[in-house]
């Protein structure tokens, strides 16, 4: 089973997947996880107000658009040790509070993903793969109505925005994941599902 999950590296409910999922893989073993960038501060900028992040200059000086770049240029090198960087990159926001604009940041995450530093170093200059950002951007948004992250998409073709409060332990991970497919996938009248909490808690 391929999955393909729309995500935010600045995006809390973000890394609470990406924690979540490696444990549903580690007994799912026929399942894969393609992760494709979905930037939400674009969510709320006002349709012909400004540029997006991926056709801003500037973007590469903001921790948004420094992740994503330093993603894309881990992207290019393919297989475990980008995905590795990824995960990675996620932690060093949320669980490390790192600046990642920091010096040696990047370049200590990459080494650590064991990528080609060099080469990760070299592309990550090239502002213009900002530009997948964007293709994966509005492709998420036509294809499959994205809107936040993560967001969940299933082979069947149906998405599900997913927001965790925390990753659940390893033992209950898979339930949860099984839970999910099957009401996505066998129960096509349900469209929405929001949980209430009480005032002060």
């Amino acid at each position: 089973m391929h999955l393909i999950v729309y995500f935010d590296y600045t995006c809390p409910y973000s890394y609470h997947a990406a924690v979540w999922l490696p444990r549903v893989t580690a007994v799912e073993h026929d399942l894969t996880i393609e992760w494709r960038p979905f930037v939400v501060k674009e969510v709320n900028r006002p349709e012909g107000e400004g540029a997006p992040l991926w056709e801003q200059e500037a973007a590469v000086h903001t921790r948004t658009g420094l992740a994503f770049l330093a993603g894309e240029a881990a992207a290019r090198q393919g297989g475990d040790a980008a995905d590795r960087f990824r995960s990675l990159l996620q932690a060093a926001f949320h669980a490390q509070h790192l600046d990642i604009r920091g010096p040696g940041v990047l370049e200590g995450l990459a080494h650590e993903a064991r990528l080609d530093v060099a080469r990760f170093e070299g592309d990550r200059r090239n502002t213009r793969l900002l530009s997948e950002v964007g293709r994966s951007h509005r492709d998420a948004v036509a294809s499959y109505g994205v809107f936040g992250t993560p967001t969940l998409v299933f082979p069947n073709g149906r998405a599900a925005y997913t927001k965790l409060a925390d990753a659940p332990l390893e033992t209950a991970a898979p339930h949860l994941f099984e839970h999910l497919r099957e009401l996505v996938g066998e129960h096509h009248v349900l469209q929405e599902i929001k949980l209430t909490q009480p005032e002060g808690a």
